[in-house]
């Protein structure tokens, strides 16, 4: 399946009915190939809202990342995924993936053992059946995953997901997964000239993430030191994470992507009211990378 090489995340967690419907038509309407947004453990239903999103659009896929597996039976995700590619012409790509203790312990679900889990996990995928009617194709079915292990896995799927990316981490991703399978990877973008605006925009962003061990242990056994998560992340970090600068600069750092074996880029649009928890995307930002 071509997801097109550009998409972009969208949180549609707080936004009314008509408010997502109006920003899922923008970003078709931009270029997008594909919009992204995210499951929160106690959030709403991530499948409902892809169904009311891919109903009110046209061309742009929609792409659930990350599908919680704790959440839901493999055979319930696998076949939500089937019903939506099936109803909607392909237009639907999950990601799924084991999210972090902290965010699933305190409601009562299980983490353990995140790797066999996920292990048995697409295999019990895979083995579902399915009455509805014949699907021209399976559903894209990507991994979420930072570690090797993890990665290695997802050539059990359609690929990878990788967030969180210096083009290092893509480049590992792909020599992982390999040439046939599809890597996808988050690029955090600020349409700042100004350093010191811009890191103190990506340093919301990246303060967030780095505190999360499965990023930092990451970034650890990539060169980083314990030092560079002080204060919301060191200016190397920061700037190894979210690119920012001109529309150049911006793109040129999905260049690298690419360049990196990236098959697609998502792109993450941050403004100084996203980084504090607000919904919206930065427009300005989103539509300098996809204009001429």
């Amino acid at each position: 399946m071509n997801m097109d090489r550009l998409g972009i995340t969208c949180s549609f967690e707080s936004m009314s009915a008509a408010d997502a419907i109006g920003a899922a038509r923008k970003f078709e309407a931009m270029g997008y190939g594909t919009i992204w947004f995210g499951e929160l453990v106690v959030g709403r239903d991530p499948f409902v809202m892809a169904s009311l999103l891919l109903a009110n659009t046209d061309r742009i896929k929609v792409g659930l990342c990350v599908g919680n597996v704790w959440k839901r039976e493999a055979a319930a995700m696998i076949n939500a995924a089937r019903t939506l590619a099936g109803l909607y012409d392909d237009r639907f790509v999950l990601a799924i993936g084991v999210s972090h203790p902290q965010f699933v312990d305190r409601y009562g679900l299980h983490y353990e053992k995140p790797y066999q889990f996920m292990r048995e996990y697409v295999s019990k995928m895979k083995a579902a059946p399915f009455l509805g009617p014949p699907l021209k194709h399976e559903p894209t079915v990507l991994i979420a995953a930072q570690r090797p292990l993890m990665m290695a896995l997802a050539r059990q799927t359609d690929g990878v997901f990788v967030t969180f990316a210096p083009p290092a981490l893509t480049a590992h991703a792909r020599a992982v997964v390999g040439p046939d399978k599809l890597v996808c990877a988050i690029q955090a973008c600020v349409l700042q000239t100004d350093p010191a605006k811009a890191r103190a925009i990506g340093r919301e962003y990246t303060s967030f993430y780095s505190r999360l061990p499965n990023y930092r242990d990451r970034l650890l056994m990539m060169g980083f030191e314990q030092a560079d998560f002080a204060n919301g992340g060191s200016d190397k970090l920061v700037d190894s994470i979210v690119a920012w600068g001109t529309r150049d600069q911006l793109r040129e750092r999905l260049a690298a992507q690419f360049a990196a074996g990236a098959s697609h880029v998502d792109v993450l649009a941050l403004s100084a009211s996203r980084a504090t928890g607000e919904p919206e995307v930065d427009e300005s930002t989103a539509r300098a990378l996809v204009g001429e």
